[in-house]
């Protein structure tokens, strides 16, 4: 078999596993949007001698934004002798951590947690922070959520109806969708997840992961397992398999979305999707073989990991297909497929008809995007813009993606980056 023939059943192979994904995102997708027709409407316990402890952490680096935040968290409707509000601020610009330590001498109830460097990322200052919390659960937030005033009891109702679960996690809102195809793209990205995947593995499994941020989390578990992983760059779904892996629960509550941001600049988006691929990738080479391997462990349980990591597994499908497609029009080009005495610009024309019907094959992944931004209610007017983003920016982002899922696999090391965040511009100039 000669190399062109070689490259024309990998690339077929690989569109159809691609397609096979893609449709497995339709019927998850339309899965989750009739579950949304038959969700219970939402709940509140109004006695608050029920409320458990919490401790709010807002783990910060050089990030103004930390402190809307945490205004917005002491206008929680929640009794003050049970809510205890840290910021971790792990800044090295003297000025920012200045603005921090007078916002809390103006605001007694917010406490300051220190440790001088960076090391271990996000999840080694939310472990500097752990002993320091009376809580009995924590609600990390990162520094540009912004939650309402109810957010907080209304996410109490499921660890207050069910103590055994490892905590309960809300749903996410983007509030700067519109600004441009990168916000339009990340968006799409995090609808996917909260507006998708997530209902549906709450429907299919009773649990879902943690996402890193709106998240409450029962602290003695955490203390069991050995606090957050140091140096994780998705500490959340590294916690999230441990926590299934150890037969724990965790609910989502969909009907309670706090408000934050993605990523307003092409190169910021890069970054964080190439992080976030990195991270889920070292967690399912951490934790994911004993997880399916498990025999305690509920199939439907094994199923919904892998559906969670599933987007991981299309986009790389893509990219083969793109990789081994491109090959196949070069080769054709040159002349050294030898069932085939097409000119070029046939094989070109070809190559873009080809194109064309594989995308509609594959385009799984954007229509769930799609769909889940009609729910989150951005409408007509960005399904063009969205659409034109998944081809330009979301391209590129495949290729980053791939970066980050071959570095993990390969066991490399990953540079945590800081992005922008329009809440820090908006706190600076407060």
């Amino acid at each position: 078999m000669d190399i062109h023939s070689i490259l024309k059943t990998a690339f077929e192979w690989a569109l159809m596993g691609a397609c096979v994904l893609s449709l497995g995102y339709l019927i998850v997708t339309g899965c989750a949007l009739a579950i949304r027709r038959l969700r219970e409407r939402p709940e509140i316990i109004e006695d608050r001698s029920l409320y458990p402890t919490v401790t709010v952490q807002i783990p910060t680096y050089n990030e103004l934004a930390a402190l809307n935040c945490a205004a917005r968290c002491l206008e929680f409707d929640y009794p003050d002798d049970k809510l205890q509000i840290m910021i971790g601020d792990d800044s090295c610009d003297p000025a920012i951590s200045a603005r921090i330590d007078d916002f809390a001498a103006a605001h007694p109830r917010i406490e300051i947690s220190r440790r001088g460097d960076n090391a271990g990322f996000k999840p080694g200052n939310l472990n500097v922070m752990l002993p320091k919390s009376t809580g009995d659960y924590l609600l990390i937030l990162d520094s540009d959520f912004l939650p309402k005033k109810d957010f907080l009891k209304r996410l109490v109702v499921p660890v207050i109806k069910d103590p055994t679960l490892a905590g309960a996690q809300a749903a996410w809102r983007i509030i700067n969708v519109h600004d441009n195809h990168s916000t339009l793209m990340g968006t799409g990205i995090v609808n996917i997840i909260h507006i998708v995947i997530l209902p549906f593995l709450k429907a299919f499994t009773k649990s879902c992961v943690f996402c890193g941020s709106g998240e409450l989390v029962k602290k003695s578990y955490l203390i069991e397992q050995g606090g957050w992983t140091a140096g994780a760059l998705t500490e959340d779904v590294d916690y999230s398999l441990r926590m299934i892996t150890a037969g724990k629960r965790i609910a989502y509550v969909d009907d309670l979305r706090v408000r934050c941001e993605v990523p307003y600049t092409p190169g910021d988006l890069f970054r964080q999707q190439m992080r976030w691929a990195y991270g889920v990738m070292r967690a399912f080479i951490a934790h994911g073989r004993k997880l399916f391997l498990s025999r305690t462990i509920q199939k439907r349980t094994k199923f919904a990991a892998f559906i969670f990591g599933s987007g991981y597994v299309m986009i790389t499908l893509l990219l083969l297909t793109f990789i081994l497609g491109m090959l196949n029009l070069v080769f054709g080009m040159l002349g050294l497929d030898p069932a085939e005495a097409q000119t070029s610009s046939y094989n070109v024309g070809h190559f873009l008809y080809d194109t064309m019907v594989n995308l509609l094959l594959t385009c799984g992944m954007v229509v769930s995007a799609i769909a889940a931004g009609f729910v989150t209610g951005f409408g007509y007017r960005s399904l063009g813009r969205l659409i034109m983003a998944s081809l330009t920016v979301g391209v590129i982002c495949m290729f980053f993606v791939g970066r980050g899922l071959i570095t993990a696999t390969l066991g490399l090391p990953m540079k945590w980056f800081m992005l922008k965040k329009a809440g820090n511009e908006q706190a600076a100039n407060a």
